[in-house]
């Protein structure tokens, strides 16, 4: 893969070996930037974190895994799903659901994936598409059936606001100050670090591939990993609702080859965070 657009995790699956160029470049995406805008793992999948950074990732994880189980039945008329993904566009987006949630089972998981906690000085987390820092970063090369993928924990994760809160951070009592249900609140509101280890997972190829996408390579190099739209701005939500608009009212406009919904990782992944939040609150819609 080449260098892709986003700034998250390093991640991979053993349980296919693919057809990959010897010499391929491994293709990474870049997390979120900050300032724009999974599930329960053995501790021997983590490499160079501490027993906290572990434990944030543990719970990240799980609410990953929370969120994908819930998204999997989503409501198709709710604004959580004509936000970000069009009808043709749910049996992808429910794969890619469903593969997250199996992620939780970690003795019968369809993947595999190392998670490394990244040093202060990584230059790869210092550097996004935007020019900011990086929160993680995703290796989303097809698995060689060697080693597998890595998601590389950037510093910056465990310290930026769009990572900080868990699911159970905050109470889901209603319209009070500091619920989670609080009205008039914004998606960046309800963004968690199990937000973004979703978006991530899902640039994993082996778990695009098992969830279902199709190839977006060809025979000898093929490619089932979301990808990160370019060309709707620098926040990831904006440009996941500007993705589907495109595709919804200006179809012809797009390049041939153009990057579907459900081949946008933040399509996923913020449909899934809004449909938790429109479930548990009660909302109708979440604005931007």
């Amino acid at each position: 893969m080449s260098k892709l657009t986003r700034n998250l995790a390093c991640l991979a699956a053993a349980f296919s070996v693919l057809a990959v160029n010897a010499n391929a470049i491994p293709k990474f995406h870049h997390a979120r930037d900050v300032g724009k805008q999974l599930l329960p793992r053995l501790a021997t999948n983590f490499v160079d974190c501490s027993e906290e950074q572990k434990k944030k990732l543990r719970t990240g994880f799980a609410d990953a895994a929370t969120l994908g189980r819930t998204a999997y039945d989503i409501d198709q008329s709710s604004t959580a799903f004509t936000h970000y993904l069009r009808g043709e566009d749910a049996t992808q987006a429910k794969g890619l659901w469903s593969m997250v949630a199996a992620n939780n089972d970690p003795t019968n998981a369809p993947y595999t994936f190392s998670v490394r906690c990244a040093k202060t000085n990584d230059k790869d987390c210092k550097a996004s598409r935007t020019g900011g820092a990086s929160l993680a970063i995703t290796d989303s090369q097809p698995d060689d059936g060697k080693h597998p993928r890595e998601m590389k924990i950037c510093p910056l994760f465990f310290t930026a606001d769009q990572t900080k809160n868990n699911l159970d951070s905050k109470k889901y009592d209603g319209d009070k100050r500091r619920s989670w249900c609080q009205k008039d609140q914004h998606f960046k509101d309800f963004e968690t670090a199990g937000h973004t280890l979703l978006h991530e997972m899902t640039h994993l190829d082996s778990l695009a591939k098992a969830a279902g996408l199709p190839n977006r390579g060809d025979k000898d190099n093929a490619h089932y990993a979301t990808d990160d739209v370019t060309g709707f701005g620098d926040d990831y939500v904006v440009a996941a609702r500007g993705l589907l608009d495109a595709w919804v009212n200006h179809k012809d406009d797009l390049a041939e080859g153009a990057l579907k919904p459900f081949q946008n990782a933040e399509n996923i992944a913020a449909a899934a965070t809004e449909w938790w939040f429109i479930k548990r609150c009660g909302f109708t819609d979440i604005n931007l």
